[in-house]
């Protein structure tokens, strides 16, 4: 008998230069559903009227392997893989001992962190947005260094930020003891938004994943190779493309995701992989973070985002009747919705529709029952600064209480003072080479 708990995904990354190409699978996607990846034939029905009274018949024009594979995310190479295959660029991973997040809550408009990884420093500039000058009461001058005694721990340094006037800072992850090693580069703005910190240092065994989407004209995404095992044969699909990705994750439950793929060509017949399932457990929503504009709302129902390539689906050429490329279109964050209880805080979101006012967004999630060493638990960051709500929130039933729904989209403002990518995907994993 078929049964659905014997379907395997294992997927392998290809060259951009020869897509099409099948290469072997190196791991196995996390999947929740054996999903509909097929090759599905297009048929045209033959015009010739021959006073018959019918149809002669019909014959194929197209070959299309797309479809939906449904995943369960967790740290993994197969979730990694994904992740790179929607947004085209990875960090260099870095092995992590903590993590923290800071707040500016004083007056000025702006306040821009500057984190150094070859210096270990940490310098906060306030003022206005894109005049911002180091600020004197932040450390020395301006500047902390993570290697000075006193604030060399998690703990010191979050007890001497939050110590400031106009911080705040909240350990979140690692258990604040180890000596901390250094701090990943970046810049971020951290009025009105919290800043997510990844402090540097060996020994947990935990590797940060980061993952941008590639903007840059002219450039594609990468194509995989994915076999599908356990549906009567096992089918390999090579020019595959990772087109749309949808998350959603509610209360009582774990993020669940949608993937949406364009590929070329389908191959039966081949041999079950032997690769083995991830180890990684599921990213539960209970125990997570959800923050809008800064604020940090313990009571949130569920949310959802999609992140999308915008692929042509119609890359056909003479040669065959399947797909012979995939360009991609603008990249798309939308899909957006955050249903939160109804307070006298969430209530204030509410204007923002018509103001325009940006609503950064940033979703923490942590692994299921693992702990790596350094007290370093598995995670996952979505973090979107230049968020938007799209329409007037609705309030809404749900029981006898009263809850408001939140859709939003993400933008990409692209300005000198918008420090941040538009959206920010981060991981801890076990590998140390980038997907």
């Amino acid at each position: 008998m078929a049964l659905k708990q014997s379907v395997k995904y294992t997927i392998g990354k290809e060259s951009s230069s020869a897509p099409g190409t099948a290469v072997a699978r190196t791991a196995v996607l996390p999947i929740r559903d054996i999903g509909s990846l097929d090759r599905d034939i297009t048929k045209k029905t033959d015009p010739l009227i021959a006073g018959l009274g019918m149809d002669v018949g019909e014959y194929a024009v197209a070959a299309d392997v797309k479809g939906a594979i449904p995943l369960s995310p967790r740290p993994c190479a197969g979730w990694g893989g994904v992740l790179k295959g929607i947004f085209g660029s990875e960090a260099t991973p870095v092995e992590i001992m903590g993590q923290v997040r800071i707040k500016y809550t004083g007056a000025s408009a702006s306040c821009k962190l500057v984190t150094d990884s070859s210096g270990k420093t940490i310098k906060s500039y306030i003022g206005a947005l894109g005049s911002e000058t180091l600020d004197t009461n932040f450390g020395t001058g301006g500047t902390i260094t993570l290697s000075a005694s006193g604030n060399d721990t998690l703990t010191e340094l979050v007890a001497l930020i939050d110590g400031y006037a106009d911080y705040e800072a909240i350990l979140v992850n690692g258990t604040g003891s180890g000596t901390i090693g250094s701090v990943t580069s970046a810049t971020y703005q951290a009025k009105g938004k919290w800043a997510f910190l990844w402090l540097t240092g060996s020994g947990s065994g935990a590797y940060l994943h980061q993952f941008t989407p590639n903007l840059t004209l002219g450039t594609e995404r990468d194509p995989w190779s994915i076999q599908k095992d356990g549906v009567g044969d096992n089918y390999l699909y090579a020019g595959v493309y990772m087109n749309k990705l949808s998350l959603s994750a509610a209360l009582k439950a774990d993020l669940e995701a949608d993937l949406d793929v364009l590929g070329m060509t389908e191959a039966a017949g081949q041999d079950a992989s032997a690769l083995t399932a991830p180890a990684g457990k599921p990213y539960k929503f209970g125990a997570g973070f959800t923050s809008l504009a800064g604020t940090k709302y313990a009571e949130t129902r569920k949310h959802a985002v999609a992140f999308s390539n915008s692929m042509s689906e119609d890359g056909y050429g003479q040669d065959s009747l399947d797909r012979s490329y995939v360009e991609r279109g603008k990249f798309v964050i939308d899909g957006g919705e955050v249903q939160l209880r109804l307070t006298a805080t969430s209530i204030l979101e509410r204007p923002k529709a018509e103001t325009g006012q940006r609503v950064p967004m940033q979703f923490l999630y942590f692994e299921v029952e693992n702990t790596f060493a350094l007290g370093v638990k598995g995670c996952q960051l979505v973090e979107l600064p230049y968020a938007e709500i799209s329409e007037t929130p609705k309030v809404n039933a749900n029981g006898d209480a009263l809850d408001m729904s939140i859709k939003f989209k993400a933008f990409n403002p692209g300005g000198a003072t918008d420090y941040e990518a538009p959206a920010i995907v981060s991981i801890l994993t076990s590998d140390s080479a980038v997907y």
